[in-house]
């Protein structure tokens, strides 16, 4: 007699998070964000790191928006550029 295979267990949320193809190399951007959060979360700590994380705000809220801009712009060449032969 043949026995039924056991119960399968669901996956937990955490790898549904990142089911999907097989990543390969280094994850740099998450370390680097990791990073990043610990030397924000330490600025806090100086004296007028309060202050500091102001210009912080500033500078990212101007990184993000330099973004949006440049990507922007290439939807607007790419849809203007006229297409080649297929």
């Amino acid at each position: 007699m043949i026995t039924p295979p056991p119960p399968r267990r669901r996956p937990g949320r955490l790898w549904l998070f990142f089911y999907g193809r097989r990543r390969r190399g280094f994850p740099g951007l998450l370390v680097a964000l990791l990073v990043l959060a610990v030397v924000l979360g330490l600025a806090y700590g100086l004296p007028g790191g309060a202050d500091l994380s102001r210009l912080v705000i500033l500078v990212s809220a101007g990184g993000l928006l330099l973004l949006i801009v440049a990507s922007l712009v290439l939807v607007a060449f790419a849809w203007l550029r006229p297409r080649g032969r297929r």
